[in-house]
Formats: structure tokens, sequence, C-alpha cells
């Protein structure tokens, strides 16, 4: 592992810097890899730009998951990144993991109990230092070949068309920081040719290798087959698909985030239950189109902290509770289950969006800031 002695480069920054303000505290999550590094490098190259030029700079704190899948090799990953943070005299924050026994006990695969650790320790981390520094950031590495092999998936699992847009530059974590992938539109081959520029070497992640997994399957084989029998580059078509759906998701987005600052209120309209609740008027989400409906239903969850897993089966549910009471029968009080115990039901004249925590009295609704 070769460690640059200069981490400045005269050519521009190969990251989108418009995504990071100067100043900004930026949690970085580094796996050791050639993505993640590659950020690193580029993000330190950024705020001694900017500090050369008569600004701030950017306090970098490197977040690092040791998921103990792989071993020695695990913890050599883990040393790896704590060697890059002491080099540049940055903090460097580390949460161990068993995440076979951890998906094991949650009911997930790995890779979901992995990336739900690795979000809320992201969360934690900007808690935790926004003590000191305001507005933090967190910096995920994701690049252009991952979005594509991304939106590959999603059609292979039969996606929407919001899941056809693929991953967006920017979002809100639970927590409601900002999540930010500044190398979003740059190629794997572009990152490697960036690491010999600085260079570096990187961590391999030799798990990359195995076909067990299905998006090292569309890396290694589909992608590569299809290219080389339809004569075109299937990454293309696919980037021109995720831009026409993207502008649709952006539509879709404006008017349910206008439905949901007229609608949307806390509780399920009784006194008692203000917690760990939201609610909508049953008659209008039932009347509004199922593109919206289905959004609306999404987005209600997701401010009470459901941003994954909901599939067709949840809003079918949903859709036949709503069809019952609007047709005038039986639905007031009944519920239907949506994923990790969230559930949606009808009182009255309300649809009611009820968390895991809501029968704890302690338990407040993690609202997006």
């Amino acid at each position: 592992m070769t460690l640059g002695k200069k981490l400045m480069i005269e050519e521009d920054l190969i990251i989108d810097e418009e995504l990071i303000e100067d100043g900004q505290t930026i949690v970085l999550g580094i796996s050791g890899g050639p993505d993640s590094v590659c950020l690193f490098l580029e993000l330190v190259a950024l705020s001694k730009t900017s500090k050369e030029k008569g600004g701030v700079g950017n306090p970098i704190v490197l977040a690092h998951v040791n998921h103990g899948l792989r071993g020695d090799e695990s913890d050599a990953d883990e040393d790896f990144v704590r060697a890059l943070a002491e080099k540049e005299g940055l903090p460097f924050e580390v949460r161990r993991i068993d995440a076979s026994a951890l998906a094991r006990e949650k009911g997930l695969t790995v890779e979901e109990a992995g990336r739900e650790v690795r979000y809320s320790f992201f969360d934690e981390l900007c808690d935790k230092y926004c003590n000191k520094y305001d507005d933090p950031v967190i910096a995920l590495a994701h690049n252009l070949d991952d979005q594509v092999e991304t939106i590959f998936m999603r059609i292979m699992r039969g996606t929407g068309t919001d899941g056809l847009a693929g991953i967006p530059k920017t979002r809100k974590s639970a927590g409601g920081y900002i999540i930010v992938r500044p190398l979003l539109g740059v190629s794997r081959e572009d990152i490697e040719n960036r690491l010999c520029l600085y260079n570096v070497t990187a961590r391999e992640d030799t798990s990359n290798a195995d076909t067990e997994y299905m998006r090292n399957k569309i890396r290694g084989r589909v992608l590569p087959w299809l290219k080389e029998t339809l004569g075109i580059d299937p990454a293309k078509s696919i980037l021109r698909l995720s831009e026409n759906a993207g502008e649709d998701r952006d539509y879709f987005e404006t008017v349910v985030a206008e439905a949901l600052d007229e609608y949307l209120e806390e509780g399920d309209g009784s006194a008692e239950n203000e917690d760990g609740c939201l609610h909508l008027p049953a008659e209008m989400l039932a009347s509004v189109h199922p593109a919206i409906r289905h959004r609306l239903i999404r987005a209600v969850f997701a401010e009470l902290g459901l941003e994954q897993d909901i599939a067709a089966v949840h809003l079918a549910s949903a859709d036949r509770l709503l069809r019952t009471w609007q047709e005038g029968g039986e639905a007031s009080g009944k519920r239907v289950e949506f994923p990790f115990d969230f559930t949606f039901g009808i009182i009255g004249k309300k649809a009611v969006f009820r968390s895991p925590g809501a029968a704890d009295p302690d338990w407040k609704p993690r609202r997006r800031k």
C-alpha cells in the first residue's frame, strides 16, 4: 500500500465540488476501496485549495464500518483507513459489527444489515460533530458504474419509475442530514486513473469477485455480454433512461411535497395518541391517482423513518383498505402491515400511519429537518 507524499495535484478535481460548501464538516463513509479513497483524497485537496484561496476549508471525519465478513482482510482495511486519517491528522471513527449475525437476528440480508448500520452510524457522527461544527454532510463514494448497476438491478426486480431514476446525488438521511455523492458522475476507470495520479494504492475487496452477489454478476458478466453481443454500450442507454425517469421523479416529488405541506398532521386524530403517528385525510388519499397516492404513502412513512423495502404488495394492501372505506365497507379501525412493524390504517376519516414506537410514550417521530 503506497501513500502518496503529495495530495494536491494541479489538474481540476473530478468530484462535483458544488455539493460541498466551504466550512461544512464532512462525515466521509470510507471502506478503504478505490472509490472511497479517491473521494477522501479529493476532499482533502478541495479543503486545502479552499484555505489557499482564503476560505476556511472543510473539517473531515473518516467513518469506517468493519463488517467482520472477511476476517484479517476486514481488519487490514480498518488499519489502512486509520493510517490515512493519521497521515492527514483527521478524526477516525470506526464501528465494528458481525454483519452475518446481525442479518440473522433481524431477518435481513447481509447487505441490508450492513447498510442499516452504516447509515445509522453516519447519523450518529453528524450528531456528535455538529456540536462543534454547523451543518455537517455525509459524503459517500458511489460512482457512475454503481449507478448503472443499481438501475439494472432495479429493472430485474420490477422497479417503479422512481427506481429507474437511480441513486440521487443528494438526499436526506433518516436523521435529517444531507447525504452527498460527489463521485456519482465519475466512472470507475477514471477513479482508478485518478488514484494513479495521486500515487495511492487502495485496498481491494476480494468479495467483489464473488458471483454469488447479483451486483457482481451484472458487473462482471451481464453488462459486458450485452456490450459484446449488441455492439452498443448498455451503460449509456441505462443512463439516458435514468435521466428521463429523474425528470418525472422531480415533478412528482414537487406534487407530493405540496400535498404533505397542506394535509399532513401528527397523531392519529385522537387526543391521547399523538406520538409515533401521522395522518392524511382518507378521502384525499383515496381519490388521487395511484401514481400520487403511492408516492404519498411512501413519503409519509419516510417521515416516520421507513425509507426502504416498501413493496407493491404493501401499497396494494393500502389501496384495498382505502377502497373498502370509500365504498362504505367496514374499514375504520383496521390496519395493514408494512415492513418493520410499521402500519397503515383508517380511523374515522383519517388515513393513519404508525411507527413501531407509536405505543411508546417516549418515542418521537424522526421528522426530517
